[in-house]
């Protein structure tokens, strides 16, 4: 039987067929009219990426340092988030033999909290703002500090004053260092993942934060303080500078 042989082409544009010649074969050959090419990946350009690595850096450094010379502190204030009653590990050590690596872990903390808020609110690593935030952030601890102080004094009540001052310790510096990963990841990753991250980072904060009033609801209910004082504090010192941060950042 007599066999029409041609060879074929395949054309890129079209993806058809075409007879180029006649003659005697029993095969035809398929030929694309291109070599393929692989697509191009840019990477976003990041002017931030430089602060964040020498800030990465003294995050690492300073957190080595409160590991190495803290006498167990973070572990210590761990417990104290998981179960309440561990807290009297600290009030038997007292706060102010290792006074300085809390603060430096509060340094940490707050400096977390700050980039993130400057970030969400003006799309920036560092300005003029987050050093605000972060004195702000530091005053405002420092005066809860001294108002319980003297609310436990003037209300006969030390024990609920000291319990509470730990607290405060407690989830000030773990509040930061929780979400810290995230802030620092921010401006490392693609621009597709930021805002994963920053859900993650917002999410991780309130859930911390509403933890943190139950709790301290819970050492004022166990201390059987006044249902109208607890309602004061409560509104006056956690409820109100969360909206006020709320409405600095929407």
């Amino acid at each position: 039987m007599q066999n029409t042989n041609t060879t074929y082409f395949l054309s890129k544009q079209s993806r058809s067929l075409c007879p180029l010649n006649e003659f005697q074969a029993d095969t035809f050959e398929i030929r694309s009219s291109q070599a393929p090419s692989l697509p191009a990946t840019y990477l976003r350009k990041n002017e931030n990426l430089w602060g964040d690595f020498i800030y990465t850096i003294l995050f690492l450094i300073i957190f080595a340092f409160i590991r190495l010379r803290g006498k167990d502190l973070l572990s210590n204030l761990l417990h104290i988030l998981i179960k309440r009653k561990k807290s009297e590990i600290i009030l038997n050590e007292g706060i102010a033999s290792n006074l300085v690596c809390y603060i430096l872990a509060l340094a940490l903390s707050f400096s977390a909290i700050s980039i993130g808020i400057t970030f969400i609110t003006w799309n920036v690593f560092f300005s003029s703002s987050t050093f605000y935030i972060f004195t702000g952030l530091f005053f405002y601890h420092f005066f809860l500090l001294l108002l319980i102080r003297i609310l436990g004094w003037t209300f006969n009540s030390k024990g609920t004053a000291d319990e509470f001052i730990v607290n405060l310790w407690t989830y000030n510096i773990f509040l930061g260092l929780f979400i810290s990963p995230f802030i620092i990841s921010i401006f490392f990753v693609q621009a597709f993942a930021v805002i994963p991250l920053l859900k993650i980072v917002i999410f991780s904060s309130l859930i911390f934060i509403i933890v943190k009033i139950i709790r301290e609801v819970e050492i004022l209910f166990s201390h059987r303080v006044s249902i109208l004082y607890m309602f004061l504090y409560l509104c006056g010192f956690e409820i109100m500078p969360l909206l006020v941060l709320y409405k600095m950042v929407a």
